[in-house]
């Protein structure tokens, strides 16, 4: 663990932590560029809606601010940001209405150096993963994202998730299994 001296991007998260509890916003910045694009990808994938997520990330960041100063590093600093985005999720979705989307509205970025056929299935494979992905309950979904996305342990997930390590297997199993009915066709 650090001693809290040296250049904030290389402090640990408690230290950087405990100092934005006391208002030091250099040490914020570190936390939200550290931690924001693992809090963006999840709220992108449990709202499904670029723009809500941006609001979700937003809102929890701006509720970390807040409760900074209460965090005591019971769990990990990442544990309780991705939490917390968890919850403004949840209340972005509460306040919206879910839009479904339309078929083939998977926009695919052009590769000018690769080759064509390999870059169409890949984005194939992309939009189908992220309908097979949106076809799952949420619990499973935000589970197997945590687990396959993101490379947490099962007991980071039941922490974030308020859940027990015995269910978040068998969220991941379920999720597990009918991604692979689903993705079929792909193997």
């Amino acid at each position: 663990m650090s001693d809290g001296s040296g250049l904030p991007e290389q402090l640990d998260d408690l230290v950087l932590a405990r100092r934005a509890g006391l208002g030091d916003r250099v040490a914020f910045g570190v936390i939200a560029r550290r931690h924001g694009p693992v809090m963006y990808r999840l709220a992108r994938r449990v709202l499904l809606d670029d723009g809500d997520a941006e609001e979700a990330v937003q809102d929890a960041l701006l509720a970390a601010w807040r409760h900074l100063a209460d965090f005591r590093g019971a769990a990990a600093l990442r544990s309780w940001l991705l939490r917390l985005t968890l919850n403004k999720a949840h209340n972005v979705r509460r306040k919206r209405r879910p839009v479904p989307l339309e078929a083939g509205e998977h926009p695919a970025p052009a590769d000018p150096g690769g080759d064509p056929a390999h870059g169409i299935i890949e984005n194939e494979l992309v939009a189908a993963l992220d309908d097979a992905l949106a076809g799952l309950p949420e619990p499973q979904r935000v589970a197997w994202l945590l687990r396959e996305v993101d490379e947490l342990s099962y007991e980071e997930i039941a922490e974030i998730m308020h859940t027990s390590r015995d269910v978040v297997r068998g969220l991941l199993h379920r999720a597990r299994r009918r991604l692979a009915e689903r993705l079929a066709a792909w193997r």
